[in-house]
Formats: structure tokens, sequence, C-alpha cells
């Protein structure tokens, strides 16, 4: 396979349990690049309630670096306050430019100051890590990337701990604007169908055993959670409710206006856009009958990069049960966790076409990934 569609090529898994056969993974070609960014403070932006834009940032991220090149397929990574990227060298000169906006971006219409940095697969490998990707097909309309091999973790401390190393140049020009077109916020803040919604971050602490412990794991999710479909925590039509809310809108206005005027005005549009997509759902008309279920046929719950990261659906009694688990994994020296509980789920869009291609990342209300990363560090520095 060529280079560029290294990714495109890989044959995609039907069932996640699959994510620990070793036959399913492909090592990423040398030549390829990892992208990360990372909200710098983000624990303490989202106590202070801004969690929809360090999502709506952390998206940000993805939709720039998608759209140079749509024909491409890569793998990518929404972390809750960062993101993972692994791209062709082809798109490298432009992905820089794009960072640097998008960090540029985070800074004027958030305040949020934003990490990019960006480095090469054959540096990983240099220091003794590697990165293998598979496919998992989660829906007939959405496919989700796998990563293993610890290089994004990596890659990740190295944009905190050596940044002046990995990050981009400052001075790097190139001619090309970043695109952020198709990066919406559109949804009200989503009901749980259980009790709660929870953000779960689950690593591996023995190598040895890693796939061992996950398929486990998996499997006891699977036991007290029930099956994907059942702890997905975005289900059901109903759940969907457009917003007319401003301060929802505004995390979408704040990336494409230029002033407070523009944003304004932007609003307004959002607000029309809004009230018509509403009646074009309700009465049916054409290919908005199936919208709310291609949203749903998309949404991003359940992945893999180096730890396992959920957000699912349970009632107090399964959750109860899921940490008992967890905590005991955690004694036994097996696993380190974080979870985050919230009554709903909050989703950050990607439409690349309104009835065709579309991604929605979804993390639990008030913090969600950010906040369950917190808790699963704190348990790392407890076992050191």
């Amino acid at each position: 396979m060529s280079t560029n569609t290294f990714y495109r090529e890989i044959k995609e898994i039907k069932d996640f349990s699959f994510i620990m056969n070793n036959d399913n993974y492909h090592k990423v070609p040398d030549d390829w690049f990892v992208l990360v960014s990372d909200i710098v403070d983000s624990t303490k932006s989202i106590e202070e309630g801004m969690y929809k834009k360090v999502n709506f940032v952390a998206a940000l991220t993805i939709i720039g670096i998608l759209n140079i090149d749509k024909s491409l397929e890569f793998p990518y990574i929404f972390g809750g306050d960062g993101a993972s990227l692994i791209i062709p060298p082809t798109l490298v000169d432009k992905a820089k430019v794009v960072l640097l906006q998008t960090a540029q971006k985070a800074k004027e219409a958030f305040d949020l100051d934003l990490r990019v940095g960006i480095i090469s697969i054959k540096e990983i490998k240099k220091r003794g890590s590697f990165i293998e990707v598979t496919k998992f097909k989660v829906t007939k309309d959405f496919t989700q990337a796998i990563v293993r091999g610890n290089g994004l973790e990596l890659a990740e401390y190295l944009l905190k701990n050596e940044y002046k190393t990995f990050k981009i140049e400052e001075n790097f020009t190139f001619n090309y604007t970043a695109d952020f077109v198709g990066l919406e916020c559109r949804w009200e803040d989503i009901k749980s169908p259980k009790d709660e919604t929870s953000s779960l971050l689950i690593k591996s602490t023995n190598p040895e055993k890693s796939n061992e412990i996950y398929q486990n794991t998996l499997n006891k999710i699977d036991e007290i959670a029930g099956s994907y479909v059942q702890r997905n925590p975005i289900k059901e039509i109903n759940q969907l409710v457009i917003s007319f809310n401003p301060m929802v809108l505004n995390a979408e206005a704040s990336v494409f206006a230029s002033n407070i005027f523009s944003r304004f005005f932007l609003i307004l549009q959002l607000l029309i856009e809004n009230l018509l997509g509403v009646l074009l759902m309700k009465y049916s008309k054409g290919q908005w009958s199936d919208y709310k279920n291609r949203v749903i046929r998309t949404t991003d719950t359940e992945k893999f990069d180096d730890m396992l990261r959920m957000v699912i659906s349970t009632d107090k009694m399964q959750t109860k049960k899921l940490e008992e688990y967890l905590e005991q994994e955690f004694q036994n020296g097996n696993l380190v966790y974080g979870i985050h509980k919230s009554d709903s789920a909050l989703m950050t869009c990607l439409i690349f076409e309104r009835h065709g291609k579309h991604i929605h990342f979804v993390d639990s209300s008030n913090g969600g990934y950010a906040l369950a990363a917190k808790e699963l560090k704190a348990r790392l520095k407890s076992k050191e």
C-alpha cells in the first residue's frame, strides 16, 4: 500500500472486542507524523465553567486538519481537552499552519492557551515507542480509529515536557489558511437515558498482560453496563434537542466571527438555521427525516489509544458495580482508571456534508474526559 493510502486500505474490524487481536494492527509508516494539541490548565478552565469551550477547542484542531484534504483518511483521537492525529507527510506543511492558527484562535476566541506540536514516527521509534493502528466500523456511517503502542502517550508527554523541542517554529510560514468550516455545537446537553452518563478512562499498568487486562475489562463492562447499544448515552432521537440558547451557540460564533458585532449577527443566523432545521425534522422533509438517526449513528463514544476511552450511560447500581470492579483491579496492580459522572452528555459536531459525512464527539458534561484524566493521574501517582 502507498504511504498516503496506508490508513484507507486497512481492513475494518466489526466488533469493538476485536481491538485486542494482534493480527488486526498495522504499523504506521516511518514517514508519517503525529500532531498533538493540549489545552494548558484545562482542569482550571473546566472548574470555571468553560468545559464546552474546552471541548470545542479540542475539536477545532481535528476539523482544521481534516479540511486540508478531504480525500485522505488518517487516524485521529478526540481527548476532551486535546487531540492527537497521525498524518501522512504530504500534509505536514499545511498542518503546521493549521495548528498555529488553531492555537491563535483558541486564545483570541476563548482565552485558552493551546499547546500544539509535531513529532515524526521516526523520532517516536528512536525513543523506544511505536504506533500501530486498526479501524473499528461502529455503524455503516462511522468508522473509528483504534491506536496502540504508547507512541501517542509519548507524543503527549513530549508536548508537555519538551515543548520547546517539538513545538512548531513560531516563524513558520506557508501559503495556506486554516479552514474550520463544519465545526458545530448546536445541541443542548443530552440527558442520560439512565441515571448517569460517565466519561471513563482505563489504562493497563501491566505491559505483559495488557491484552488480557483490556479484554477482561471490556467483558466486564459488557456484563455490567450491557452491549455497546445498551450503554450508549445517545441512542434515542428524543434526546436530541436543538439549542436556541445564544450562550450555547456562542462557541461556534466566536470561531467564525471577527468582532462582537459580526458574532451577534452570526448567532442570529444560527438561530434562524436551527429553527428551519427543527421544522424540517418535525415535518420529515426529504433527508431531514433521517437526520437525528444519522447523528446517533455517527457518535464517537468508545475508542482506544493506549487506553480505553468510553462515554457510557449506566444506572446507579451499574455504576457502583463497575467502580467496584475497577477499584479491585487497581488494587491488584492491573490498571489505573478515572471516571467522571454526570447526568448528561455534551456533543461537538463535525459536519462535512449536512446529509452525508458526520462525526459527533461525545463527552460527559461538566468536565468529562479531562476530569477523568485528573483522577487517573492521581491514582498513578499514588502507586509511585
